[in-house]
Formats: C-alpha cells, structure tokens, sequence
C-alpha cells in the first residue's frame, strides 16, 4: 500500500483485502474492483489493453479477473453478455473488475 497506514487502522474497522500479483489491497466494501487496483497502481488489464480499453463501461472486458478464493456473487447481464463474447471462459469465477463490487476478502489473477 501507498500509505504507510492501512486505511482499516485510520478508520477503526475490518475491510476487504484484494490479493492480486504478490500483493494485498485494502478497500471501502462496495467499491469497484478495477477502480482499487488502479488507485493502488495495479491493473487488471495486460500489455496494450493498459491503454485501450473502455475506462470501466464492460463494453471491452479487458479488465477480466479470475476470482481464486472469495466470493464471486452474481453477474451482471451486460457482464454475462460481454464475457460470452470475449476470449475468457465464462464460468462463474471469471468477472470483469469494472463491474465487480467488492464485499469480502478475495484473491484473484488474470483468466
């Protein structure tokens, strides 16, 4: 983490942890999980899509995610269409992290 503090130990309270890459991220429940790991200058995207891609719309799913160990909850439908599409298998634990809202601990990795 950027800061030298977690944010759970400035705030008082248990948050969920993103490990991804060899490393582990702190975050507000219900945020976006693309939006994390960029704030934390870590991407889900790979190679050109770092710079193509369509800033979290899940018109290019580009930010697809295999969740390892957490929960994967339910899918949007524009996220089931898009995934069905794309160059992932759509099985539950793939998402796109523009869509994903995080609620508990979770470890993920590229599909």
């Amino acid at each position: 983490m950027r800061n030298e503090l977690k944010r759970s130990e400035l705030v008082g309270t248990s948050m969920p942890t993103i490990s991804y890459d060899g490393e582990t991220y702190e975050c507000e429940e219900g945020e976006r999980l693309r939006d994390v790991l960029l704030e934390n200058g870590a991407s889900p995207h790979t190679g050109i899509t770092n710079q193509l891609n369509c800033n979290g719309h899940a018109t290019c799913g580009t930010c697809a995610v295999r969740i390892t160990d957490g929960q994967t909850g339910e899918a949007t439908g524009i996220e089931r269409t898009r995934l069905s599409v794309a160059r992932h298998d759509d099985s539950a634990s793939v998402r796109l992290a523009c869509q994903y809202e995080v609620e508990t601990d979770m470890t993920i990795e590229q599909p």
